[in-house]
């Protein structure tokens, strides 16, 4: 009877730390599709002994073509501040839209860079140096006109992607 009782406790102790996924490896470079998609890519940054990730995708905004290459459009970056890792090569995090001033003018927004959530990121990694990144974009209906997401249209998609080589 003690013998189960001292059991049921060792498991009930241990189920949490088994539900807790901690990474496979450092997923920390530059990622992109290859050179057939060559101009974006994700910056993965991951903490270590945190595990905690911070997230830069460089896209292109489909609100705004570029005037000065016609049929191209201004860059977008859209950040994922965080994220929890639901398996060993996991990692899924809400993602924001932002808008900013150089460096030397933070005085600009005293009061926080303003950030308006936009969809989530999902990064599964197959290995070491590849895995998909799947986003899933959708900006809130009813922004202002002066919000980083106004008029931002819906998109996703899953993309194979690799490490950078250098």
């Amino acid at each position: 009877m003690i013998r189960n009782m001292i059991a049921a406790m060792l498991i009930a102790l241990a189920l949490p730390a088994v539900a807790q996924s901690v990474p496979a490896a450092n997923y920390s470079d530059i990622w992109w599709v290859g050179p057939s998609e060559s101009g974006w890519g994700v910056t993965f940054t991951q903490h270590s002994p945190s595990n905690k990730v911070f997230a830069v995708w460089y896209t292109y905004d489909p609100r705004a073509p570029d005037a000065s290459s016609p049929g191209n459009f201004k860059p977008l970056w859209l950040v994922m501040p965080g994220g929890n890792w639901t398996t060993p090569t996991e990692l899924v995090g809400d993602v924001y839209v932002t808008i900013g001033t150089p460096f030397a003018q933070n005085w600009a927004y005293p009061n926080g860079v303003p950030a308006t959530k936009v969809g989530t990121f999902t990064f599964d990694f197959s290995s070491t140096s590849t895995g998909n990144f799947r986003y899933d974009i959708s900006a809130p209906a009813g922004l202002a006109s002066t919000d980083p997401a106004f008029g931002m249209p819906s998109f996703s998609a899953t993309k194979a992607i690799q490490r950078q080589p250098f």
